[in-house]
This record gives C-alpha cells, sequence and structure tokens, in this order.
C-alpha cells in the first residue's frame, strides 16, 4: 500500500471533511449508499461519523467494511440523497467485493478498525485496504472550498453596500460570511482554507473601517 498511501497524501488533506457516498451491504446482503463526509487523520486513518440512530452506522458498525465513492458533480448526491438509484447503480469493488457506485471516479475500500463511541455520533476508524482511480486529476468535493469562495465574493460587495448605505443587505451578507468562517472551522480547521479565510476577515474588517475621501491608513 506504500505508492497507494503516497497517491491518498497527495489528493487529500489532513482533518479536512471531504463529500463522499458511502456504499456498503445491508444486514441482510442488499446494497445500500449513504452521502457521507469524510475525513483522514494525522496517520491518515479514514474517518467517518454516522449518526448513530442510522442505518449506515448500523450496517458499518457490524458489517465492519465500507466503499467511499468520490464523484466531482453534485447530481450523485442529489441521487443517492432522493432515492434515485437502484440495485443497477452498483458493482462489486475490486478487493472486499461490497458494492460500489458504477459511476465512481475513485474510491476507497474501508476495513473497519475501531470505533470511538458517542451518543449521538461515534467516530468509525477505518483503514484502507485498496483504492481505484479512474482520473489521473481528482479535486474531492469539500464545503470548505466553496465556503472560501462565496466568502470571497461577498466580501468584494461589502464596501459598495456601506457606501450606498444598503444596512439590511450588509448585515445579511456579514451573517453569511460569519456562518462560512463556523463552518470552516468545522470541516476544515488549522489548514489553508482556515488561513484564506482569516485574510477574507481582515480585508473585510478594512473594508467596514474604510470611508470614502478619506485615507484608510489614518
Amino acid at each position: 500500500m506504500k505508492k497507494s498511501e503516497e497517491l491518498i497524501k497527495r489528493i487529500f488533506i489532513p482533518n479536512v471533511i471531504y463529500e463522499g457516498i458511502l456504499t456498503c451491504y445491508s444486514i441482510e446482503k442488499s446494497p445500500h449508499a449513504a452521502n457521507m463526509g469524510f475525513s483522514f487523520n494525522d496517520k491518515f486513518k479514514l474517518i467517518i461519523k454516522p449518526f448513530k440512530n442510522t442505518r449506515t452506522y448500523e450496517y458499518v458498525s457490524k458489517m465492519k467494511q465500507a466503499v467511499i465513492n468520490i464523484f466531482n458533480d453534485v447530481k450523485y448526491f442529489y441521487e443517492v440523497n432522493f432515492g434515485k438509484i437502484n440495485e443497477k447503480s452498483f458493482n462489486l469493488s475490486r478487493t472486499l467485493k461490497i458494492p460500489k457506485l458504477k459511476d465512481s471516479l475513485f474510491y476507497l475500500e474501508c476495513q473497519l478498525e475501531e470505533i470511538e463511541e458517542d451518543q449521538i455520533r461515534p467516530k468509525l476508524i477505518m483503514n484502507i485496504v485498496n483504492f481505484v482511480s479512474k482520473k489521473t486529476h481528482l479535486k474531492p468535493i469539500t464545503r470548505a472550498e466553496f465556503a472560501v469562495l462565496e466568502a470571497l465574493i461577498h466580501s468584494t460587495r461589502v464596501r459598495v453596500f456601506k457606501e450606498l448605505n444598503m444596512q439590511e443587505e450588509l448585515e445579511n451578507l456579514l451573517s453569511l460570511v460569519d456562518y462560512y468562517e463556523r463552518l470552516i472551522k468545522r470541516v476544515a480547521p488549522n489548514t489553508l482554507y482556515d488561513n484564506m479565510m482569516f485574510e477574507i476577515d481582515l480585508k473585510i474588517q478594512d473594508e467596514l473601517r474604510y470611508e470614502k475621501g478619506k485615507d484608510k491608513n489614518t
């Protein structure tokens, strides 16, 4: 797995939550799929935290195997969420021979190593036993990236709203940026996304202090 580990380390940033689709067998050996955030710890063990009252937690904790399917197209997440997939959407993974989604660009086959108990969201620590990639370049979806992009766009509007005295719009904008900042603290703490958000916040504070016709450094 040495080469596999090196590739995974090039693709994923530790402690950033990415979005994937988990597939596994149910207790009755039928395919199961659920949208699932996942991350890697500093040892590059894969981490998922399903709610304890879900079928996903029940199946993975009992069957002890899962596949994380990775897509760049949110259409697949929508189809899973709204039950628009069926048994024809699956085939078997290469090593563990458990359900995966046929269209996945990249998938990780995982074996459950440990459960850190929690009454609401236990932490499931998984070993990666194999991965298969259909693309040489892959950028997994993370909510942190979209949060930074939205915050960047909003930061360009602060001065405009202030100068036009659009107070309600400005307050709504600042509220959204605050939400994105808190989201990044949760899904990508102490990462480049966190650093970018810090600089965006500094820019916004600077824009709020700006007064037209005055040197903003005075």
